[in-house]
């Protein structure tokens, strides 16, 4: 094969001479999954895809307010997106790592038309946020923070409230075992997700809006217009920014 012939003799190509090579080879550029699937418990997934379409249907009747959370990391490191593959396979997944540098921020998301009042706020000041209670952070959320953030945005609910969340550890952490049982006197119920099912927490599709189709090469310009620009976009979702939910 003349590709390995090529790395065999450490002979050196041109970028476009090297795509029509891997081309005849039956390779296409095309996008990287990244996935986690293949280590998730199916039985459970299914059982959790199954309880939350009952509660969509609780929250379309009125009947209960479901909301989701979750972080979401922003860096300027661009992400590998694309890669050779061979054509007519599907994608190849990529570890799914976190880079170092940007920015982490807490969402609570509650699916239009659903709509409430909440303050959302950064770690250094409080900033007015109309459907979208947010919180920005250089560093990873603590439980502490996590447990904060979920008192004052619970404060902003009335009746019976569904959290869906991951499993991660914050979510779990001793201050929020602590918090449970005043939690669920204020009507919160938390609905933990399955290992490795991110499609089953809704907010995932509002981070993948905001990252691909609402910040600009222009907003990762430097690390200060970086945070004004997600801030501005975080003060905006549900209003200016909206996404479509089946």
């Amino acid at each position: 094969m003349v590709l390995a012939w090529l790395l065999a003799t450490g002979v050196t190509v041109g970028a476009r001479t090297l795509g029509r090579l891997l081309r005849a080879a039956g390779y296409v550029y095309k996008r990287v999954r990244r996935c986690l699937r293949a280590q998730r418990p199916e039985g459970r997934f299914r059982a959790a895809q199954r309880r939350l379409a009952y509660v969509r249907q609780q929250a379309r009747a009125g009947r209960v307010q479901l909301w989701y959370t979750d972080e979401c990391r922003f860096s300027r490191l661009a992400p590998l997106t694309h890669a050779w593959q061979k054509r007519g396979q599907r994608a190849q997944p990529l570890p799914a790592v976190r880079g170092k540098g940007g920015y982490s921020m807490l969402g609570f998301w509650c699916e239009p038309p659903a709509t409430t009042t909440a303050t959302a706020i950064t770690t250094a000041t409080a900033t007015t946020a109309a459907t979208f209670p947010y919180w920005t952070s250089e560093t990873a959320f603590t439980a502490e923070l996590w447990v904060k953030a979920v008192d004052e945005w619970l404060a902003t609910q009335t009746g019976p409230t569904i959290l869906v969340l991951d499993n991660a550890s914050m979510h779990r952490a001793q201050p929020v075992r602590a918090s449970l049982a005043a939690w669920r006197e204020r009507g919160l119920t938390l609905c933990y997700l399955p290992p490795y099912s991110p499609e089953l927490n809704r907010i995932e599709l509002l981070w993948h809006h905001f990252k691909h189709c609402w910040l600009a090469p222009a907003d990762y310009a430097t690390e200060q217009t970086l945070f004004r620009r997600i801030n501005d976009i975080a003060s905006e979702i549900n209003t200016k920014y909206q996404i479509a939910c089946g």
